[in-house]
């Protein structure tokens, strides 16, 4: 039989190892819970974190790309000009304008007062080619080789009569921006030799095989040539083709060996290549024309073809920016550094052409003088 004190003991610590029990589950739920809500505090914070971080980023992306948007449109303002100037390409060719930005040259737009100026005396220009026309006996037609020759832009109404050695390497630069070549890729290819430009815009502006559809073409087009006095053409030619072997190879196989053995009077001479007074004897006594010192009166038949604008080389400057005005070129053409054809022994200018003719006849200059008499006449250009 139990004794009463020993029975309360053992219900003391029943009840004490019960109240044990109980207080370590409770201690063990309440730290789960707070373990729980610590975890889902840090999963929230690192959930904010990242939320921050990508706002951050697309805050900074955005800002890029309006910087981006800034700077482009900054380019355009800057290098492209309304259509008013010659001196940058349209929208329609921004790209090529872009990439040739950093040759462009500022140049001055003409004034109203001077457009009509200027149109005064390109008009003079054209009457006296119709007057003096009448006087010239016809000789045999070479309108079909003339159109063949010239160059027919279409999409932008001009046709231009080139005759070398008189602003032709710019003009097809011209030609070949209104076709929207690559010109950066284009030049980088004329100054290694691989391509001439002038092919590359032949190319670009076939002529159509029908005689008719090309004539109509031309004569519902605005027409240009540029001309140069003929002597100094002549001379331009020779020393760009014939006064130096080097370089030009082929000119000195195919002309200028022969001119030196068949036009040369002093034998004491070592020089290979024929002097500039052989190269006039041998025009004077054969008249065999390259393209390069053909006539104009046989190159562009201007008795026939009725041009719009005669352009000289002696006020080029400012008959080109006039031509480009008048005919909404502008939009398109932007003066830059094009790739001039310069010899690299200098410009042929009139100083050159007196200091080479100091010991030439006067009767040789004549006999040339006769050979491109319709040239003189027409273009108003006097005996030197």
């Amino acid at each position: 039989m139990s004794h009463p004190s020993q029975k309360t003991t053992m219900d003391t610590l029943t009840a004490s190892s019960n109240e044990n029990l109980t207080t370590y589950p409770r201690l063990k739920v309440s730290s789960c819970h707070i373990m729980k809500k610590l975890f889902s505090l840090i999963q929230r914070q690192v959930t904010m974190i990242q939320f921050i971080a990508a706002l951050i980023v697309i805050c900074i992306f955005t800002l890029l790309i309006l910087a981006n948007l800034a700077q482009k449109t900054q380019t355009t303002e800057t290098n492209i000009e309304p259509a008013a100037s010659p001196k940058y390409a349209s929208p329609k060719y921004a790209a090529i304008a872009h990439a040739m930005a950093s040759e462009i040259i500022p140049q001055v737009i003409l004034s109203r007062n001077q457009m009509e100026n200027i149109r005064r005396e390109l008009d003079d220009r054209r009457q006296r080619v119709m007057r003096l026309c009448k006087t010239i006996v016809s000789r045999r037609s070479h309108l079909n080789t003339t159109l063949m020759n010239m160059i027919v832009d279409t999409e932008h109404n001009v046709s231009w009569c080139p005759i070398y050695k008189a602003a032709s390497s710019t003009w097809m630069n011209y030609f070949a921006v209104l076709k929207g070549t690559p010109m950066a890729v284009t030049m980088d290819l004329v100054r290694r030799n691989v391509v001439q430009i002038s092919d590359i815009v032949r190319q670009k502006f076939q002529p159509d095989a029908d005689f008719n559809k090309t004539y109509e073409r031309v004569s519902k087009s605005k027409k240009f040539l540029i001309v140069r006095h003929p002597l100094e053409r002549l001379l331009s030619a020779y020393r760009d083709k014939l006064e130096h072997m080097q370089g030009r190879e082929y000119y000195y196989k195919r002309f200028g060996r022969r001119i030196a053995l068949k036009y040369r009077q002093s034998s004491d001479s070592t020089k290979l290549e024929p002097t500039f007074e052989e190269f006039l004897r041998f025009i004077a006594n054969e008249k065999y024309f390259d393209e390069h010192w053909a006539p104009y009166y046989h190159t562009c038949n201007p008795c026939t073809v009725n041009y719009d604008y005669i352009l000289k080389f002696e006020t080029l400057e400012r008959d080109q920016a006039f031509f480009i005005q008048d005919t909404n070129l502008s939009e398109y053409l932007y003066d830059r550094n094009h790739l001039r054809n310069i010899n690299p022994y200098g410009a042929t200018t009139t100083e050159t052409l007196r200091e080479y003719i100091q010991e030439i006849p006067q009767s040789l200059l004549k006999e040339i003088y006769k050979v491109y008499e319709s040239d003189y006449k027409l273009f108003d250009y006097s005996f030197i």
